[in-house]
């Protein structure tokens, strides 16, 4: 085996490496997204969870002030619309909270889906340069020609 050739087989080694290592960082990319759209999810229910507190607390302010104005619960015209004004601006937060969260989980499932895309690209590519390495180099030929 001539110098060339050894050349030629360590290149085609050292592409093998280098596309396993590109395709292990892909694998990295795609673990840290499929970890955040998990958090997205979970960061989407604490908001929703956070915002019903809120809610609950709102209403019971105003059922103690009027309870402290001596008007009977569920007689104030005024005050049943506005307990029905807060539990509908509630409702609306939490199905943006709820949409929201939904849109960030899909873009790091996306995410992770083309970084596992990209590590088997990666290898298909440098296994198909390496078979291509070892045809020329049987047939006597040079890897770039």
């Amino acid at each position: 085996m001539g110098v060339g050739v050894g050349l030629q087989v360590a290149g085609a080694v050292a592409g093998l490496y280098s596309a396993k290592m590109q395709a292990d960082a892909y694998k990295a990319e795609k673990a840290a997204a499929e970890e955040n759209a998990k958090m997205a999810s979970i960061e989407a229910s604490q908001q929703e969870v956070e915002r019903m507190r809120m809610l609950r607390a709102q209403l019971a302010s105003l059922k103690t002030l009027n309870s402290a104005q001596g008007v009977a619960l569920g007689t104030s015209g005024s005050t049943s619309a506005l307990i029905d004004n807060e539990v509908k601006l509630a409702n609306e937060d939490i199905a943006s909270i709820k949409l929201m969260g939904a849109s960030n989980r899909r873009k790091y499932e996306l995410s992770a889906k083309s970084s596992a895309a990209g590590a088997k690209a990666t290898m298909v590519s440098a296994v198909a340069g390496t078979a291509t390495a070892a045809y020329k180099i049987k047939q006597g030929t040079s890897s770039t020609g």
